[in-house]
């Protein structure tokens, strides 16, 4: 059979019809006059090739076929209704949904805990996956459904056209080291910056970055003494060595609060361009409710980083009362 041509609303009417076993009721069942409902019921005989409802006495009894039907009707009314049913709404404050999110080590540093101060407080049954972001790239895995949300640093990947994204916030770079260091303080110059002994953050082990490629226009080469595959440890080794590093300062505030380090300017002639952080999601999440909230408390999460210069938030983290979350914005 052709189901091309088979009119949608008669499996409404034949399922009421058998539910009903009148066509008077059927008819009231799903809004239709009695004669319209006549009519229908004529035009089911003819495609089923069966009389389904024939009058014994003064009731109407189903045919042996029509009984057959009555449970697989009901399956299949309840199927459209189920696949034409409105997005199910979303209420945070009572949703048990996992929804996952893509992140780098830094935005889970720096903005998980804003975050989770407000999934405490307006959805504390959700329940939040952290996915790694590298490989795969962070698109595919939005494509692929293996992600409701991605933030991190994406302006060198080309995406599909499906996947949408906005920025969130912007760090810069600063020059972090014991604080008595003999050497790193104050405005230091170029020479003395490369003749530092620095440690290199490399999440794939790979040598350079993008001081090395800032000093190399400057036709200098630094001194990296050690390479790590994530930041964590580095303010540790900083701050009992000689030792310099240069990270992004909402990481470096924290750290400042917690170490005997201070954080210095690295010198102007680098130009380092400050660094974006951007949430991405796909297009088959854009109207997703549970999606679009996080999206939004993503915003909210990242909103005093957006505000915040890295300068202000390190001469924050110097007061031991500095609370390691962000502060809400006002």
């Amino acid at each position: 059979m052709n189901l091309a041509g088979i009119d949608v609303n008669l499996v409404v009417a034949l399922d009421a019809l058998l539910q009903e076993r009148s066509v008077t009721e059927a008819a009231k069942r799903i809004g239709l006059s009695q004669p319209a409902m006549s009519h229908t019921l004529a035009r089911l005989r003819e495609t089923l090739g069966d009389p389904l409802l024939v009058r014994v006495g003064r009731t109407m009894a189903l045919t042996p076929r029509a009984e057959a039907l009555v449970p697989r009707a009901r399956a299949v009314v309840e199927e459209l209704e189920a696949l034409l049913a409105p997005l199910p709404s979303f209420d945070p404050k009572t949703s048990r949904r996992t929804l996952k999110l893509g992140a780098t080590d830094y935005v889970q540093f720096v903005l998980l805990p804003a975050l989770e101060e407000i999934l405490s407080r307006e959805a504390p049954n959700l329940t939040l996956h952290i996915l790694p972001i590298g490989v795969p790239p962070a698109a595919d895995s939005l494509c692929e459904g293996e992600m409701d949300v991605a933030v991190g640093r994406f302006e060198h990947e080309s995406l599909p056209l499906d996947v949408r994204r906005v920025p969130l916030f912007q760090d810069t770079f600063v020059g972090v080291a014991r604080a008595d260091h003999p050497r790193a303080h104050g405005k230091l110059d170029l020479a003395t910056y490369a003749e530092l002994s620095h440690v290199l953050v490399s999440p794939r082990g790979t040598p350079g970055g993008i001081v090395d490629g800032a000093l190399a226009k400057q036709g200098l080469v630094r001194r990296v003494a050690l390479t790590v595959p994530h930041f964590l440890v580095v303010p540790h080794i900083v701050a009992t060595s000689n030792h310099v590093t240069t990270m992004l300062a909402h990481v470096a505030a924290t750290f400042t609060a917690l170490l005997p380090l201070a954080t210095f300017e690295p010198p102007p002639e680098l130009d380092l361009a400050p660094v974006t952080m951007t949430m991405m999601w796909h297009e088959r999440t854009h109207e997703d409710p549970g999606a679009r909230w996080l999206r939004d408390a993503l915003v909210r999460a990242a909103r005093p980083l957006a505000h915040a210069r890295g300068a202000e938030r390190n001469k924050k983290a110097r007061s031991p009362k500095a609370p390691l979350a962000p502060e809400h914005a006002s």
